[in-house]
């Protein structure tokens, strides 16, 4: 019997609450509610073979998800500290991201309804789902339809770099997004809608989450207004300040936040002076 797949086996005989079934050397039970239908003594049926609530190998014939050895997208339905993030895959019960799979960071896990790109594995006799390689999601989707230049695609996060982070489609399109080409923190498992800047010889494609300029001048702008709103009305930041110090604050380069410093000043929302920039 193989575990976390789909076998064919005989029914031995019925019990008052299970079906005993049977590959001619081992004996598994199919409770009742699992069941389709009533089953004859050595009829021969396909069902999915789990780890139950108890942690006893049991049957089902229910069609899973994703099934061992498989990489699928699957949605997060639970979250606990102490265990990880439990996805829904067909069954009574969910299949576990283990924490030590999870960033160390709690702020970076996905939360319930995210979705997350996992193959399943077997640990200590038990199923779980395990995040992959990132070329390895791409292997497992051959046939995708190629992306254009300013597509805007449906993607999850996946992997968070130090210069950016990796969302995949649904499809397992693999998109790198710069950290220069988004505002926000993102987890694992979030929902994002980049837009396909150009496609990278390696086959990975390159995404912004960042409108046009003349859009997110508008956006930078009310960034710092609401900066300054929470900080008293001032900040030590000017158009003199390193890219280090702005990005850390902002999340912007430093010409994207020169730009919209100056149209607010232009619009006369705020005070430029030489070591501060004040709310008018």
């Amino acid at each position: 019997m193989e575990l976390g797949k789909i076998n064919t086996l005989k029914i031995l005989r019925e019990t008052d609450i299970a079906y005993l079934l049977t590959d001619g050397e081992e004996e598994i039970f199919l409770h009742k509610k699992e069941a389709k239908r009533p089953y004859l003594d050595d009829e021969e049926i396909d069902v999915f073979l789990y780890v139950d609530n108890q942690g006893r190998p049991t049957a089902s014939t229910q069609e899973p998800l994703i099934q061992l050895g498989e990489v699928k997208l699957l949605e997060v339905v639970e979250i606990g500290k102490r265990y990880g993030a439990f996805l829904y895959y067909g069954m009574i019960k969910d299949l576990l991201i283990s924490y030590d799979d999870l960033p160390t960071t709690f702020s970076k896990w996905p939360q319930i309804g995210d979705k997350v790109f996992v193959k399943m594995i077997t640990k200590g006799e038990k199923l779980f789902g395990h995040i992959v390689g990132r070329k390895q999601i791409t292997d497992e989707f051959p046939n995708r339809i190629p992306l254009v230049d300013n597509e805007t695609v449906k993607a999850y996060v996946m992997y968070l770099l130090d210069n950016g982070m990796v969302a995949y489609s649904e499809a397992g399109d693999e998109i790198f997004i710069h950290s220069n080409n988004y505002r926000d923190e993102y987890r694992i498992g979030e929902f994002v809608e980049p837009k396909i800047l150009k496609l990278n010889p390696s086959g990975e494609y390159v995404g912004t989450l960042i409108e046009q300029k003349e859009v997110m001048l508008e956006e930078d702008a009310l960034r710092i207004l609401e900066y300054l709103e929470d900080n008293d009305g001032k900040m030590v930041l000017t158009d003199k300040s390193s890219p280090e110090l702005i990005y850390k604050t902002f999340h912007m380069s430093k010409s994207a936040f020169k730009r919209a410093l100056g149209a607010l000043y232009r619009a006369k929302k705020v005070e430029l002076n030489k070591n501060k920039t004040i709310k008018l």
